[in-house]
């Protein structure tokens, strides 16, 4: 009978699972790093938050005065003149300046699809300066209008004999969401006399009266001028801090 050595069995392996060890997390340890993310979190929220209202604001600046420069044209194209030669029509047949000026907003406003009507001095109290001053109230006062966006339109009227054209004041989220403040998310346009739409602060057209800038070039940080970010437009448009060339408007110039 052929002999078969008894099959040896070995001994299982020792266990080297990881469950031998410690796993998972004590509730101390999760509770420090929340304490580290949420102290991550609050340091840096604030910032992105801002930047992204930035970001906000400068896109909805660019539609606003893209949007302008298509009024301007199609008012230029239905009327055989442009809005600084209406303007002048208007009060050269005997209206006076701010109800001629009125009377633009009310044509200019059809134009957007809104519904025409004069607003009265819509929150013009409540304007600020770039600087958070008191703005300057008689250049928001002779015709306001919204659209459907609820974005409001302030104008200052031209005066006639080809002396100054009008300046139209956008608030680009409208009256109804702050800050309302001029070179944040208010800004200064003037459709001029040869058919353009100009943001007002370029330095290239202050010696224009008619379709510069004229005196309107203030925008400073600083300033406690109540015209103080009339001249902001300009700056805004080209993300140009006017303080610091070499910087960003809406990244350096606007906190």
């Amino acid at each position: 009978m052929f002999n078969q050595e008894a099959e040896t069995i070995a001994p299982p392996p020792e266990n080297t699972s990881v469950n031998n060890g410690r796993c998972g997390f004590t509730l101390a340890e999760v509770l420090i790093t929340l304490g580290i993310i949420g102290v991550v979190a609050s340091l840096t929220m604030p910032s992105l938050i801002a930047n992204h209202r930035k970001e906000v604001l400068k896109t909805e600046l660019k539609k606003a005065y893209s949007e302008l420069q298509q009024v301007n044209l199609s008012f230029i194209n239905d009327e055989e003149m442009n809005m600084c030669e209406y303007d002048w029509m208007l009060v050269d047949s005997g209206l006076e300046v701010m109800a001629a000026s009125k009377e633009l907003s009310r044509k200019f406003i059809k134009y957007y699809q809104g519904n025409g009507e004069y607003i009265y001095n819509l929150g013009i109290d409540n304007i600020k300066t770039i600087s958070g001053g008191n703005a300057h109230t008689s250049y928001f006062d002779d015709g306001s209008v919204a659209d459907l966006r609820k974005r409001t339109f302030y104008f200052e009227y031209g005066e006639t004999s080809r002396k100054k054209c009008p300046i139209i004041t956008v608030d680009i989220n409208g009256y109804y969401k702050l800050p309302n403040q001029l070179g944040v998310d208010m800004f200064a346009f003037r459709p001029t006399e040869n058919g353009k739409v100009i943001p007002l602060g370029n330095p290239s057209t202050l010696n224009d009266a008619a379709n510069g800038s004229s005196t309107f070039t203030e925008c400073s940080k600083t300033s406690t001028s109540s015209f103080n970010g009339m001249g902001c437009a300009y700056w805004a448009v080209t993300d140009i801090n006017p303080e610091d060339k070499t910087k960003s408007y809406w990244k350096d110039f606007i906190k």
